[in-house]
């Protein structure tokens, strides 16, 4: 999976406060259905609240999991030194111009720029590293797979390819 390090850092936070908010209002309906004012109330099986432990649970999973690439950013952030850190922190964490950091620092903005643009192609660098390394072990295991599936078919004396 590749980096989210360049959604806006600020998106994230909004949207795991929204998904936050969203995973207490369903908490609070199913506590509702479950020993409050509509514990005595028959749930259709196809409805919105009757499936309110699943949403529970995949509203969790997607906080969880906001929150790594929350987290992956600020690492990623925190691993770069001197300038390049100051211009990936505001950037990315504050969300501000290049035009406006490179003002706030006192540098030009094109060496801003250009700064930026080396931050960038060493974060894809490491991205398209990830990927091809995570697309490997997904053909190494399809492999093993296979293989095992061959052995039992191959083994099994009930089984016979003809």
């Amino acid at each position: 999976m590749r980096f989210q390090w360049l959604k806006n850092y600020q998106d994230l936070e909004e949207q795991i406060l929204f998904m936050k908010w969203n995973l207490n209002k369903s908490k609070l309906e199913l506590e509702r259905w479950v020993s409050g004012d509509l514990a005595n109330v028959r749930l259709e099986k196809n409805s919105r609240s009757a499936s309110l432990e699943e949403n529970i649970q995949v509203i969790e999973e997607e906080i969880e999991l906001l929150e790594e690439q929350l987290n992956e950013m600020v690492l990623l952030i925190k691993s770069f030194k001197g300038l390049d850190n100051q211009i990936m922190y505001l950037k990315y964490v504050e969300g501000m111009t290049l035009e406006k950091i490179a003002e706030d620092l006192n540098y030009s903005t094109s060496y801003i720029q250009k700064k930026h643009t080396e931050l960038r192609k060493a974060i894809d660098f490491v991205d398209e590293y990830i990927l091809n390394k995570n697309k490997l072990k997904m053909k190494i295991s399809l492999q093993d797979h296979r293989e095992k599936l061959h052995k039992s078919c191959t083994t099994n004396s009930s089984f016979k390819l003809d």
